[in-house]
């Protein structure tokens, strides 16, 4: 079940737990500040509310199980009451972290830190010391100019 739930996390940003919390991917956009480019930072946050997922987790966990709705709902609620009653009051969502139970408190120990992925990057101006060469162009006039002459050659040379 724990993989289903990581998967389901992985995919969606977002995991409900019956009556315990919910756990959120929080993403920052990188950022430029003068000549660094600060690296994006993702985290995530895990709020107490006490609500219960929606009909599409559910879809997805009875798809994953292949069982029913009703019997995915079903087998949640009683791994997640198992789950803090067995395993030392918490549950790994795969390497991604985990939920303990102290006393009637759940609180979220996170193993996921961006910054091991994401560094920022400085970009300095680069300096050149060679003089940009200018190009020489013919103005459009003389171009056209030389174009209608050739014109006129190729209807005078055809005409006789």
């Amino acid at each position: 079940m724990e993989k289903i739930l990581e998967q389901y996390f992985v995919q969606n940003n977002e995991l409900v737990l019956t009556n315990i919390g919910t756990i959120h991917l929080t993403k920052k956009p990188a950022t430029w500040i003068g000549d660094t480019l600060h690296a994006p930072e993702q985290s995530i946050l895990f709020t107490t509310a006490k609500i219960k997922p929606n009909a599409k987790f559910y879809t997805y966990l009875a798809e994953a199980l292949s069982i029913s709705n009703e019997q995915a709902n079903i087998q949640f609620e009683q791994f997640l009451q198992n789950s803090f009653d067995t395993q030392d009051g918490n549950i790994a969502i795969g390497n991604l972290g985990r939920i303990e139970k102290k006393a009637d408190e759940y609180t979220w120990v996170s193993n996921f830190t961006s910054k091991h992925y994401y560094k920022d990057i400085t970009i300095s101006p680069i300096h050149s010391n060679e003089e940009v060469e200018k190009q020489k162009s013919i103005p459009w006039t003389w171009i056209a100019f030389i174009l209608f002459i050739i014109a006129i050659a190729a209807i005078v040379f055809k005409t006789f």
